[in-house]
């Protein structure tokens, strides 16, 4: 392609504006952040950068005072633009002058302000962001690039569901969550962040976990690996819901953040949540696993109550010994079911699906490459089961199990032809109970 602005109009580099204006690099680059000299860089990036030398003499002619003549070893005063080497130094301003300066200036901040309003009103869906393995970018409804966010090779994305959301609200804005950084050592491990940017890609927030929880004398700290994220903005009270679990081990956290992002509560548990959504101002759904109950779990939190844990067997070491003693209002353990045990299969974690008041909560019970097989568990916006049943990819691979000789017997002869039999269910008032579902 034709570059547009031949040499020596366009400027490729730092060095070649700096030696355009006859300045240092730290001076050229200070005036370009506090002074606004007209830098502008390729793709978005902070490393290439390229300047229009028109453009810059324009900056200098409309910016500097009158009396401006700093010495060339200094960088300029507070607000003072020196002169370009090579024009004639402005010996005075006539008022006339001064004034179109202000008038222009105060036009190029009505369009510097009309474009951020614009990037505001793409909350309503105009705005759509992507992550790419070096990148979050930021694309308007016609698939142009507004703004993106280089990530540093110290950058991993570990959170495949759904790392960054675009909201519209009274808080439009760009969430992205990494699960964790590491380096090129296999111990080079940090925390996770979520970080909020605005439309027009200005980071507005930051949150890291820095907790420490003690399971059985045992403390567990940093790093944390975010696993998910919600934005509650219903009825006007706007909240973030941030879950994580420990790099390492078993803990999971879940945390409300405020307006300010201020913490609002931190609820713990002895297995990893990797699901968060809201069912109301209120009301948290939580999923992911029980370590304390081996099986996938799904509870429902009050988020004026967070202080707390998840319930476990009196003197288990999966009992928190730092943690509040508040609970959930309800929580479920959904038992491993025939074909997880006899394919050896991973734990059967929660995916939590949620509609107008009604919940789903699957628990994949073995993975496979045409499809998994899932336990599908049906209830209300109150946690009250409606119904239970397996995929029929369930009973696909059961089917493939039969014919290897690792299950003896057929759907129509299984216990768990008509779907899981009994979950696990805790409330505070009567503890854990069996509920038999058939």
């Amino acid at each position: 392609m034709t570059n547009p602005l031949p040499a020596p109009h366009r400027l490729d580099s730092w060095k070649a504006i700096a030696k355009y204006l006859d300045r240092d690099l730290a001076t050229v680059r200070r005036w370009e952040k506090s002074l606004g000299l007209p830098v502008y860089r390729v793709g978005g990036s902070g490393r290439s950068v390229f300047a229009n030398a028109s453009e810059i003499d324009t900056w200098l002619e409309r910016a500097r005072p009158a009396s401006a003549v700093p010495d060339h070893r200094a960088g300029p005063a507070v607000g003072a633009i020196p002169a370009h080497p090579a024009r004639t130094i402005w010996a005075r301003v006539s008022s006339v002058t001064l004034r179109a300066a202000l008038v222009l200036a105060l036009v190029v901040a009505v369009f510097i302000a009309s474009l951020y309003a614009r990037a505001g009103a793409m909350a309503g869906g105009e705005l759509h962001a992507e992550v790419t393995s070096g990148a979050l970018i930021a694309r308007d409804g016609a698939g142009r690039e507004r703004w993106r966010h280089g990530f540093s090779d110290r950058y991993t994305i570990a959170t495949p569901r759904a790392p960054v959301q675009v909201t519209g609200g009274t808080a439009p804005g760009v969430y992205f969550a990494t699960s964790y950084r590491t380096g090129h050592g296999q111990d080079d491990v940090g925390s996770g962040v979520l970080s909020l940017f605005d439309m027009a890609g200005r980071s507005q927030r930051v949150f890291s976990f820095d907790d420490r929880v003690t399971f059985s004398h045992v403390t567990y700290d940093a790093p944390w690996a975010i696993t998910a994220f919600a934005v509650n903005e219903a009825d006007g009270s706007y909240r973030v819901a941030v879950s994580a679990h420990h790099y390492t081990w078993d803990p999971g956290l879940v945390t409300i953040l405020d307006r300010e992002w201020r913490r609002l509560g931190t609820f713990v548990h002895a297995g990893w949540i990797e699901q968060v959504r809201w069912l109301s101002a209120d009301r948290l759904l939580i999923g992911g696993f029980s370590n304390a109950y081996d099986g996938g779990m799904v509870a429902l939190l009050d988020t004026a109550a967070m202080e707390g844990q998840g319930p476990t067997p009196a003197g288990s070491r999966h009992g928190c010994e730092s943690c509040g003693g508040g609970g959930p209002l309800r929580m479920f353990v959904f038992p491993r079911s025939e074909l997880n045990r006899v394919s050896a299969s991973p734990f059967n974690r929660v995916i939590l699906q949620t509609s107008e008041g009604h919940v789903t909560a699957r628990t994949i019970e073995m993975a496979a490459a045409r499809g998994d097989a899932d336990a599908i568990y049906e209830f209300n916006a109150s946690l009250d089961m409606v119904s239970a049943r397996f995929s029929e990819r369930y009973w696909e691979l059961h089917r493939g199990l039969e014919a290897d000789g690792r299950i003896a017997h057929r759907r129509d002869q299984c216990p768990d032809r008509d779907g899981p039999r009994q979950v696990l269910m805790w409330e505070p008032a009567g503890g854990w109970r069996d509920v038999l579902i058939r």
